[in-house]
């Protein structure tokens, strides 16, 4: 029975260990990806960083206030195991404000906002080749808003 006992602590120590290191890594990629495609020198980053370990089919949302007047720019980043990852800026009524699909390559997104406002980041990690197992990675979302 104490080797029973020993066994499922350590399983849950060992198990643990794992989660808190591959979160410090996405926390990690999320810094390093997310903040040079954010371009620091010009935009300032709204003190939040999202990052969190999708796998092909799944999407998330982010909600983030956005502010009259200023100028922000979103930025979606995924490792590279990850093909493809799309984003929608969307409203609380699911209004579509931005689509990365509609032309844009570099998965970011440039605005003013013209309003106080709470928007909605929708990212899709679209599903991968039939049959194979999914691919997993980081995905990171950064705002910043320019330097006056």
């Amino acid at each position: 029975m104490k080797l029973f006992t020993k066994s499922i602590i350590l399983i849950a120590f060992l198990t643990l260990g794992y989660s808190l290191s591959s979160t410090a890594q996405c926390l990690e990629f999320a810094k390093v990806k997310g903040f040079a495609k954010l371009d620091t020198s010009k935009y300032i980053p709204d003190g939040r960083l999202n990052s969190i370990t999708l796998s092909e089919g799944d999407n998330v949302d982010v909600y983030k206030p956005f502010f009259r007047g200023r100028k922000y720019k979103v930025v979606v980043v995924g490792q590279e195991s990850l093909k493809k990852v799309d984003f929608q800026v969307v409203n609380f009524q699911r209004q579509v404000i931005f689509d990365s699909k509609k032309g844009n390559t570099n998965n970011s997104w440039e605005f003013e906002s013209e309003k106080n406002q709470n928007l909605i980041i929708h990212v899709d990690i679209p599903k991968g080749a039939e049959g194979g197992n999914p691919k997993t990675g980081c995905v990171a979302v950064v705002v910043g808003f320019a330097q006056k």
